[in-house]
């Protein structure tokens, strides 16, 4: 998780102008629900996720994303979600845009249902997103395992998210959003010999999006 910290750090001055998709997807998640009292932005980056809310808090991992964050909006916790530093029941609602796939879903999905009194809304990225990456996105079938039983859904689905880059401005949006982590990888870091021939392999790039919005028992 080290790595992965660091590589977001240095992402964060540049992440916004880049990230495109995870802006777009923000939007759409928001749109299930009116997020109303207290909430809580998983991997909350930049804040792209918390802008419009009233009573928000961000954590994130990465130093850098969470004095930016800090700084647009005040309330942020550096830590990880697979250990959120909060009581049950805590938040209202419990928000995570492009965020929860570079996690253990085992352990943050339950810990996200856990401080939460209402509502979850997320939105991940799953298995058919950016093949040729060689990213081990969860399928499905995973993360609804993980909700069944816990969570009454509002809302699921998925669509097909454009990454609206190619040539060497994919290989940039890579680099400047901190996605050329991949735990499969030697290092944990894609080679940029790997990500440069990636320029010939894929015509349309995308990311396939999981929606969905569950009620959380009390």
């Amino acid at each position: 998780m080290k790595v992965l910290s660091l590589r977001f750090s240095r992402a964060c001055d540049s992440y916004e102008e880049w990230a495109l998709p995870q802006k777009y997807s923000a939007q759409r998640l928001k749109a299930l629900e009116k997020i109303e009292g207290s909430a809580l932005d998983i991997g909350c980056g930049t804040g792209i996720l918390s802008e419009g809310l009233d009573n928000v808090v961000g954590i994130d991992i990465a130093f850098g994303m969470a004095k930016a964050y800090k700084e647009k909006f005040g309330n942020v916790v550096l830590g990880d979600a697979h250990y959120l530093p909060f009581k049950d029941k805590s938040f209202d609602y419990v928000i995570s845009n492009f965020a929860l796939h570079w996690t253990d879903l085992k352990r943050t999905i339950p810990e996200a249902i856990r401080v939460c009194k209402k509502c979850f809304l997320c939105a991940i990225p799953v298995d058919g997103s950016l093949p040729q990456f060689g990213f081990p996105f969860p399928k499905v079938e995973e993360v609804l395992s993980l909700l069944e039983g816990k969570v009454k859904l509002r809302h699921l689905f998925l669509e097909d998210v454009p990454i609206p880059f190619s040539g060497w401005d994919l290989i940039k949006f890579f680099h400047y959003t901190g996605s050329s982590f991949n735990p499969t990888a030697k290092g944990g870091i894609i080679s940029r010999k790997r990500i440069e021939s990636m320029i010939y392999e894929i015509d349309k790039a995308v990311f396939r999006v999981l929606f969905f919005s569950c009620e959380v028992g009390k």
